[in-house]
């Protein structure tokens, strides 16, 4: 995906008429890392950006960023999370016993594939490496897709705060995925529904922990959270470039992707998976739309009092 944009920005044709000078609402001038990728970038990452014809200045927002980041209170929360979620998995899980929670047990500890739903019982007997390998990529993909999209937009685009646009918005995508982390291990543990790997025939019941937390996919909630948390960024960003439709294309289908592969490995059932993309694509949503800034209102009320005549008034104004 990144190759992809780049290719394009070194394709798109620079316009015609010279350098275009960046202007904020207040007069300053807006800079930029990379000047010379300035017009090719803007034509197709950000058309609001590109000025009308015959026009060499043009209003620019002096930041790219459309959140409002408290730095100290949203890296305590993101941090916090992340280290729960940690804790958990690595020094808390291990220490807990295996034990086989499914309703019926058929011979030697195995659950009955017959509780389970028709659609879930596909599942039942799949076993791929490759397909396991495919969804770990994917998760880590999804972590370094906002970390360069972001970073590029940073470099290319005009803002007076490169460095502030890209922290503070990966930090609010951090955000949503250290919450969905958070949230689908609760869950884990609270609904301990046995891995598809418990129905399959076996000499020997696994007892390991881990098999008992199937229900939601955390591989899927986290890549729904990223890509979604992107998507809804660059969505917010440029409501005019049709790059987001490019990237929300890929976010969907890598989301997709690593649903399918963690069925195929054998690790999670569809209904695992398909939860699991619904809770991480209502973090990614919800928490970057709870952190955009508020735009001042057309109407706002009035109230005054004069102390001396002792009259007072209520109304509306704005503008218009």
């Amino acid at each position: 995906m990144t190759s992809f944009i780049l290719l394009l920005l070194a394709a798109t044709p620079l316009p015609d008429g010279g350098e275009v000078l960046n202007v904020a609402p207040d007069g300053g001038v807006v800079r930029t890392l990379v000047p010379e990728a300035t017009p090719g970038a803007a034509a197709l990452l950000a058309p609001e950006l590109v000025p009308g014809p015959n026009e060499v200045v043009n209003l620019t927002p002096p930041s790219l960023s459309v959140y409002k980041v408290n730095f100290p209170a949203e890296a305590a929360l993101t941090g916090g999370a992340l280290g729960l979620a940690l804790v958990i998995d690595l020094m808390v899980k291990p220490t807990l016993e295996g034990d086989v929670s499914c309703r019926q047990h058929v011979g030697n500890g195995r659950c009955n594939p017959a509780d389970l739903w028709a659609v879930d019982r596909y599942a039942v007997g799949k076993v791929s490496k490759p397909w396991g390998l495919f969804s770990d990529v994917a998760v880590y993909s999804s972590i370094a897709l906002p970390v360069i999209y972001l970073g590029i937009e940073s470099l290319v685009l005009p803002t007076n705060t490169p460095l502030r646009d890209w922290v503070g918005d990966l930090l609010v995508i951090s955000e949503a995925m250290a919450l969905t982390g958070v949230g689908q291990t609760v869950m884990k543990f609270a609904f301990r529904r046995p891995r598809p790997a418990r129905y399959v025939e076996v000499d020997a019941a696994t007892s390991s922990f881990d098999q008992e937390l199937s229900f939601p996919s955390g591989h899927a909630s986290m890549v729904a959270a990223a890509t979604t948390a992107l998507a809804t960024t660059v969505f917010l960003r440029h409501p005019k470039s049709p790059v987001r439709f490019v990237l929300l294309a890929a976010c969907v289908l890598l989301t997709v992707g690593t649903s399918f592969a963690r069925v195929e490995s054998g690790q999670h059932f569809p209904t695992d998976v398909i939860i699991g993309s619904v809770i991480g694509g209502f973090s990614g949503f919800i928490v970057p739309w709870l952190h955009k800034r508020r735009a001042s209102p057309l109407v706002r009320p009035i109230a005054g009092f004069d102390p001396v005549t002792g009259a007072s008034k209520i109304g509306v104004g704005g503008t218009f």
